[in-house]
This record gives C-alpha cells, sequence and structure tokens, in this order.
C-alpha cells in the first residue's frame, strides 16, 4: 500500500499569521508603516488615528491592530523604520556620510510629512508617548552617527580619543538650529562647510576626551 509521504501543513499561529507569503507581508507592513508616518505628519500624535491609517494604506483596521495592538507601538515601529533606511550608509569617507546624512534630514524636513513630525516633537512634547518616541528617534540618530565617527576614526579621518558626542553636537546642533528654530534654509554648501569645520578641529586636537571622560567610557 502507498503512503503519502506529504508532510502534513504547519499549524498557523499568531506569530506566524501573515509571514507565509513573505513578499506580501512585507508589502503590507511597508504600507501600513508608510501611512502611518504620513498621519503622523499630518495631524500630529494626539489626533492619529488606526482607522486614517487604515484607509490610507489600505489595510484592514483588524490586521493593523493584530500586529501592532496600541498607537504607540505602531507609530514607534514606523520611526525605528523611516530611521532605520540610513543605518547602513557608508560613501567610504567620514566627511562624505556626514554631509549625506544631513542633507537627508533637510530634505526630510522640508516635506510635509517632516514639518508634521517636527511640529509634533515641538507642540506634543508634554505627551509621555510623544517623548517616548522622540527618545526612541533620537538614540537610533545618535547610534547611526556615533556609527559613522567611528568608522571614520577606523580609517584614520579622525584622531583615535575625540568626543564623538561633542562632534555630532555641533554639526546636527547647528543644522538643526537654522533649519527648525530659526526656519532657514540649509544649502549643501553650508552644510559642508559646518562639516569640515568640526573635523578640522578634531583633528587639531579641539574635541579631545578628558581623562575623566575617558575613564567612564
Amino acid at each position: 500500500m502507498r503512503h503519502d509521504s506529504t508532510p502534513p501543513p504547519a499549524q498557523r499561529t499568531r506569530r506566524t499569521e501573515g509571514t507565509r507569503v513573505r513578499g506580501r507581508a512585507e508589502r503590507v507592513v511597508s504600507a501600513v508603516l508608510t501611512a502611518t508616518h504620513e498621519e503622523l505628519g499630518r495631524v500630529g500624535y494626539g489626533a492619529l488615528r488606526i482607522e486614517d491609517v487604515a484607509a490610507r494604506s489600505g489595510v484592514n483596521k483588524t490586521t493593523i491592530y493584530r500586529r501592532w495592538p496600541t498607537k504607540a507601538e505602531l507609530v514607534a515601529a514606523s520611526m525605528r523604520a523611516a530611521a532605520e533606511e540610513e543605518e547602513f550608509l557608508d560613501t567610504g569617507t567620514l566627511r562624505g556620510d556626514l554631509l549625506t546624512v544631513v542633507m537627508r534630514t533637510v530634505r526630510t524636513c522640508q516635506t510635509p510629512t517632516g514639518r508634521g513630525i517636527v511640529r509634533m516633537m515641538q507642540m506634543e512634547r508634554a505627551d509621555p508617548e510623544v517623548e517616548a518616541l522622540s527618545r526612541i528617534l533620537r538614540d537610533q540618530r545618535r547610534r547611526r552617527n556615533t556609527a559613522l565617527l567611528e568608522r571614520g576614526i577606523a580609517r584614520g579621518e579622525l584622531p583615535a580619543g575625540v568626543n564623538t558626542e561633542l562632534i555630532i553636537d555641533l554639526i546636527f546642533g547647528g543644522i538643526y538650529t537654522r533649519l527648525i528654530h530659526r526656519g532657514e534654509d540649509v544649502s549643501e554648501d553650508y552644510a559642508a562647510a559646518a562639516i569640515d569645520t568640526v573635523i578640522a578641529g578634531a583633528c587639531a586636537g579641539a574635541a579631545r576626551l578628558s581623562n575623566e571622560s575617558q575613564q567612564q567610557k
């Protein structure tokens, strides 16, 4: 008697549901996170509704809730996804990496979505969930920028022992002040000059860690 050796289908669980057709699952996730980012920019965090995200993305509301049970989780996932697009940037030089990141940031802040998110960070900061989301975004960006600088140190473009946090603050703090707080444009020439000035100062020994800071690291 011949027996069928075909294995039975895998049991679907909440953990595996929606992952069997990987391409479709990825498209659904991408559509929802993109729609969330756009809605966040349009209405801010407080007024964001899952129903509107579902309508914009074309994904059923129950599907969204199944993967992200709360609004905070959905928005956090959207912001992480947006930040992760720049995680693996490598132009081959520290200057090129920094200039690319700065100009991407400038372009993003000049879009309707980017302006909306900046407004949310400024106007809704008192909301504990917004503050937590802001911290997630800040931490991601700081890790990315620190990785760029450490790669530059490994290539000999910066001296060992520089204060990477100070360099990040000097470059991006100045850019954000001009772009967001003063509402002035940041050209590529301006960004390049700011980066060159900070890197030159660091290479001249102006951004070294103190002995106390080195012991804490």
